[in-house]
């Protein structure tokens, strides 16, 4: 009997470290310095996702003893196809509001928002994912699969393959030549390397290849060449996969709240709400930031703090929790209809709202 293998906390919790990574090259740099933070973090922020998220979804699959997967894929539906779209609607409304008021064109092309992730600077991450989780799963299908299933996999390949070409051809922010011929069988290879490491306990031999891996990659990173194709480097996805295995090999090693590491999603999803809203009160109160280093890590701490709330609010909602964060209700949700969640909520306020003397009254 396959042994079971249990969700390693090390790589939920370096997901934490990788979300402030995001944020932080989305806040302004004025100085050489403060661009060093954005550096740091580029390398491996938005791959070390990618990679994960390839690398839960193949033990997934590994697991199956048959070729059934409508759950997983369901699963990603409502993961990230889901939060895709409500995200999109409120960043394009948002965008559409904002040239509105300031009396400027919108510039939005719907179908690129819609297919390609250009409702706002963060959303292409989805549809990248998506497309290299369909090939994931439509190898699984030729593989294993029925003949019935093989159609189906035939058929989300030709999709897969018309999306990166459509995008290269209209020159999709999100899709590169690069990230096609290189970057997705890198990933995809890698996370599947990576699944023949996992273990439940800590490992020294893979806390070393993984130490080694990172310090190789950083050091391409840093010498006055440019390992990319066609504009995509692609010592990232080896970055990223040196961070896996070292989270592999650190299992269970370190840990950090559970609410926390399951608000990453929610957080890369919301922080540039949050930092559009900052820097509009910031432009409007006619405040000047010199984004030094100290401004820079302040301001990303205090985006990442204000987005973290967010979605601690979005939890307690079973509407905003499904749509907004692909999650489902917490059972103590499913007691409280939302109507009842809405009526509570505007009791509170209403509480708040009330003189102390006339509540004891």
């Amino acid at each position: 009997m396959e042994k079971l293998i249990k969700r390693n906390s090390t790589i939920d919790a370096f997901r934490v470290f990788a979300i402030f990574g995001v944020i932080a090259i989305h806040v302004q740099s004025n100085t050489d310095s403060a661009e060093m933070v954005g550096r740091l973090f580029a390398g491996f922020r938005v791959p070390y996702f990618y990679i994960v998220s390839l690398f839960y979804l193949i033990i997934g699959l590994k697991k199956r003893k048959d070729d059934d997967v409508n759950n997983i894929v369901n699963k990603i539906f409502y993961r990230l196809v889901v939060p895709y779209l409500a995200w999109t609607i409120i960043y394009v409304s948002l965008r559409l509001i904002k040239a509105a008021f300031f009396g400027e064109p919108s510039n939005v092309v719907f179908w690129r928002v819609l297919f390609y992730g250009d409702g706002a600077v963060q959303l292409y991450f989805i549809p990248n994912l998506l497309s290299m989780q369909a090939i994931i799963i439509s190898i699984y299908l030729l593989l294993k699969g029925k003949l019935k299933n093989k159609l189906w996999a035939i058929v989300i390949l030709s999709c897969v393959v018309a999306f990166l070409t459509i995008g290269i051809l209209k020159n999709s922010f999100a899709i590169s030549t690069g990230f096609i011929f290189v970057g997705i069988p890198l990933f995809i290879s890698l996370a599947f390397s990576a699944t023949f490491f996992n273990a439940n306990e800590r490992n020294a031999v893979n806390i070393y290849m993984g130490s080694l891996i990172i310090v190789v990659t950083t050091i391409f990173n840093i010498i006055p060449f440019s390992f990319s194709f066609f504009g995509y480097n692609y010592i990232s996805p080896f970055m990223a996969f040196g961070i896996l295995i070292l989270c592999i090999g650190l299992f269970d090693q370190f840990r950090l709240p559970s609410a926390l590491t399951s608000a990453t999603f929610g957080i890369y999803l919301s922080h540039v709400l949050f930092l559009e809203i900052f820097e509009f009160i910031i432009s409007q109160g006619h405040i000047i930031l010199y984004y030094d280093l100290t401004v820079k890590l302040l301001v990303t701490f205090f985006i990442f703090l204000f987005s973290l709330t967010g979605v601690f609010i979005m939890r307690k909602s079973r509407i905003l929790r499904f749509y907004l964060l692909g999650e489902k209700a917490t059972d103590s949700q499913k007691v409280t209809s939302d109507l009842d969640y809405i009526v509570s909520c505007c009791r509170k306020i209403q509480y708040l709202a009330v003189p102390k003397k006339n509540q004891k009254n």
